[in-house]
């Protein structure tokens, strides 16, 4: 609910509850059975240590907090009655009545709780002997049962859970199942009415001295049955045998009771409106049904309600309640449950509505009774306003929509500030939102609530792809504290532009958060495999001018670089003649455009320019030193010539002499030699002598 809105409307119908009371606004009775209206509607409340089949009484402080609870009475048991209790507010026994003391275990009135006038924090409760008291015989003492009894209780015992200080029995024999409290008019005293016998009527003055001696009238009467008042104390009712349901009128200023007036139609159960002006009951037929007690026929005034399911279930008693609709029982054999039923607005357009909440029974017996008060607890001359309710005010995220809900309420007409008539409203755009809700009779109910729009700006970026081991950074944006999300694919999940650091295809979010919304985005990073790349060629050294295959491997495109010294660039195996030391490097680039290299360093030394000639050569075909020739690494060519000792030309050739003669083996002797060489480009000339050895 808008704060403003609720101060306003709590303001316009503040006079309107002026009246209401919270004493009565916890209820416990039935079979551990409990209700609490504290919240402003009924709730089911636990626990409770009550225990009866028809009457009860509870009572709760001015600020609706629970005191204590009573049955009533007791009986001995002859199917699992119970005894007589007065629980205190933590379902305590405060004290036993056991089967003596108090009233009745299925008086339909056992008990009423009435604060002592003038002695704050006492109170009285007055208990009501049951008709079938005797069976399974009377209690020795008491022929007659125990009829009208009370209890004091003081509150500030047991550090404050009260305890009983005073209980006076039987101030009137017989009375049996009815006893009704009605406020006076100066509202701090109080009449008790019960039934004198079969005789008429009893009212029992309650004030500062105590409780007083009684008033009797010879009116109309039953045995016993309930007796009910109105919330304003002026009218009485209760059922007679040979005149239908009875009604009276009371003067609350002196407890006088004057021209009863039957009802022509037959009754089971009652109940006063709140503001005292209608007398509802369920009829012999189960229907709803209510008399308007300001007619000049009551009678012609009758009006149907509802009609009540027949099968299967069995109404009990009703009664006034705090939210100020009237409660009934409604005891179902079918799930062995006892529901409590409403009639709601009462005091204008009255309806029903069943089964509101639900109990269930020990062993599948059910209870009839609800707990019985002092109805000027909850008098309402005029109706509060409709419990209107929108929550708390608001907020959307980023074009969001809610729902306002003003409640459904039965015949109910909504208008909403927009202009929209329906109980609910689909909003998307920020504002303050109005609800008139107007129940014909039954009264009209006002909220408002605050709805804010906040717009969250969020961008993961463009999807992206990478290569392999190869890092990217994200460019994604937005309001507010950010959040990358899976956090372990990036550098720092708290910035907007971290690197993306996973080895695998991810979609990742991007989160930003602002006054409770958030906004999300996502981006795409493509994660492309890289081709498999290997160079088989070792780094090796070579002499200048000489030349090396390089073996390279993958799958791909291959391109080497650099070119310098290679045969091909786009081979996998050129061969490299370098002219000083390179490193070379192969990449492999596949379908992806994705890379991978290797490197191979060829070292290149200068070249070796010495020339050597041997001094001695042993051609006898063994393949070791079995020729002569000048030795030497750069030696691109040479002319050799051998002389022997005559000064005869033995051999010319630019290949190794092989020691023969004219194809003969020549001696072993020593032998001269010319030789010309080609070494690193220049021409050398070298002579000697070389032995040749056999």
């Amino acid at each position: 609910m808008h704060q403003n809105k609720l101060f306003t409307a709590l303001f316009c119908f503040c006079g309107l509850f002026v009246q209401a009371q919270k004493e009565g606004n916890v209820w416990h009775f039935g079979q551990g059975a409990a209700v609490d209206f504290n919240s402003g509607t009924a709730q089911v409340s636990t626990p409770s240590s009550m225990y009866t089949f028809e009457g009860s009484a509870s009572i709760a402080d001015a600020n609706g907090q629970l005191l204590f609870y009573s049955n009533g009475g007791g009986r001995d048991p002859i199917i699992g009655e119970s005894a007589g209790f007065i629980w205190n507010r933590n379902h305590e026994v405060m004290y036993d009545m056991s089967f003596t003391e108090g009233g009745g275990f299925s008086s339909a009135q056992s008990a009423v709780i009435i604060p002592r006038p003038g002695v704050p924090n006492h109170y009285y409760l007055f208990t009501m002997e049951e008709i079938e008291f005797d069976i399974g015989g009377s209690v020795p003492g008491q022929p007659l049962g125990r009829g009208l009894s009370y209890f004091e209780i003081d509150m500030t015992l047991n550090g404050g859970l009260g305890g009983v200080i005073d209980y006076v029995p039987s101030i009137l024999v017989p009375s049996y199942e009815g006893v009704c409290a009605i406020r006076h008019t100066n509202g701090g005293d109080y009449w008790i009415v019960v039934h004198d016998g079969s005789k008429g009527l009893a009212v029992f003055p309650v004030n500062v001295t105590g409780v007083g001696n009684p008033l009797f009238y010879n009116t109309p009467n039953a045995t016993g049955s309930i007796i009910k008042a109105s919330p304003d104390g002026k009218w009485l009712t209760c059922p007679v045998e040979t005149a239908g349901q009875v009604l009276y009128r009371f003067d609350a200023s002196n407890g006088n009771i004057s021209l009863p007036y039957s009802l022509s139609t037959e009754i089971n159960l009652v109940e006063f409106s709140p503001n005292s002006k209608r007398l509802f009951y369920i009829t012999q037929n189960e229907t709803v049904n209510y008399v308007d007690l300001t007619s000049a026929d009551i009678n012609a005034s009758e009006v149907k309600v509802a009609d009540l399911p027949v099968f299967g279930v069995i109404n009990g008693q009703m009664q006034v309640a705090p939210d100020g609709k009237i409660y009934f029982l409604q005891i179902s054999f079918v799930d062995n449950l006892v529901n409590l039923s409403t009639i709601v607005c009462p005091n204008t357009s009255p309806f029903v509505e069943l089964n509101k909440l639900s109990f269930s029974t020990i062993g599948g017996n059910g209870f009839f009774g609800l707990p019985n008060f002092d109805n000027a607890i909850f008098r309402r001359d005029v109706d509060p306003p409709l419990p209107i309710d929108l929550g708390t005010d608001k907020t959307l995220c980023n074009g969001q929509s809610t729902i306002l809900d003003a409640g459904s309420i039965n015949n109910a007409t909504y208008a909403w500030s927009n202009g929209v008539p329906t109980q609910t409203l689909s909003v998307s755009q920020s504002g303050t939102y109005t609800v008139t809700v107007t129940s014909p009779g039954c009264g009209i109910g006002v909220d408002s609530i605050r709805v804010d729009e906040i717009q969250l700006n969020i961008n993961a970026g463009l999807d992206q792809s990478v290569c392999a081991g190869t890092p990217i950074s994200l460019s994604g944006s937005g309001d507010g504290p950010l959040l990358w999300s899976p956090a372990a694919l990036v550098s720092n999940a708290n910035i907007a532009n971290p690197q993306f650091t996973g080895t695998q295809s991810a979609t990742l979010v991007l989160t930003a958060t602002k006054s409770g919304c958030t906004a999300s985005d996502t981006v795409e990073v493509t994660v492309f495999s890289v081709p498999m790349t290997n160079i088989v060629t070792m780094d090796t050294t070579i002499q200048s001018g000489a030349s090396v295959q390089l073996t390279g491997m993958g799958i791909g495109v291959a391109s080497w670089l650099p070119a310098t010294g290679l045969s091909c660039t786009d081979c996998l195996d050129p061969i490299a003649t370098p002219t000083e030391t390179t490193t070379y490097t192969l990449t492999i680039y596949n379908a992806d455009s994705c890379s991978a290299t290797e490197t191979v360093t060829i070292t290149v030394t200068p070249p070796d320019c010495s020339l050597s000639i041997p001094n001695v050569f042993t051609p006898n075909g063994d393949t070791v030193n079995d020729d002569f020739k000048p030795l030497g690494a750069s030696i691109t060519s040479f002319e050799l010539r051998v002389y022997n000792r005559w000064g005869v030309e033995v051999y010319k050739g630019n290949q190794a002499w092989n020691g023969k003669q004219d194809n003969q083996d020549a001696p072993s002797d020593v032998y001269v030699y010319r030789v010309r060489a080609q070494v690193c480009g220049a021409e050398r000339a070298v002579s000697g002598g070389i032995s040749l050895v056999r």
